[in-house]
């Protein structure tokens, strides 16, 4: 990456770090005075300062990631795979750490993961040692150590 480029990366890592303060002084939390109403207000409002203080903290630490690497000589490189990030893709996301291949890579191995998640929450659930008296019997293919039939669970429910 040029060197130009990598200069104006720094001047707005740098520009987005002197805000900080500024973003930091509008979310004060709200006092929790007045009628029901007012404090459920109040306490929304406090929780949504909250979030986003929790945002900029993150946000605010990959920043200052974004600037050590430039430090290091290391700014723009994936850190999965070692190429050069693309200058496109680091104008879009400025404190970007994986190219878009790893990071499709990345992502599409959490969906992966959300989905397999998903299925398996779906299959047997484990009950509670009382309700084996019930008809509950042991499953050896299940995912977890009980499984209720159908006719099982008619027969406790009904």
């Amino acid at each position: 990456m040029e060197k130009a480029t990598i200069e104006q990366f720094k001047n707005l890592f740098l520009e987005i770090l002197s805000e900080e303060e500024v973003f930091e002084g509008k979310l004060a939390p709200t006092s929790l005075e007045g009628d029901e109403v007012d404090i459920v207000s109040h306490e929304k409002a406090n929780q949504m300062d909250f979030r986003l203080k929790a945002r900029n903290a993150i946000y605010l630490n990959k920043v200052r990631k974004s600037l050590q690497k430039i430090e290091e000589g290391t700014f723009g490189e994936c850190e999965e795979c070692g190429v050069e990030i693309s200058t496109q893709r680091l104008l879009a996301r400025p404190t970007a750490n994986l190219c878009i291949k790893c990071k499709e890579s990345e992502e599409k191995a959490e969906n992966q993961l959300i989905n397999r998640n998903r299925a398996s929450s779906k299959v047997g659930r484990v009950l509670p040692i009382e309700h084996l008296e019930k008809g509950f019997h042991k499953d050896q293919t299940a995912t977890s150590d009980f499984h209720v039939s159908h006719l099982d669970y008619q027969d406790i429910v009904g």
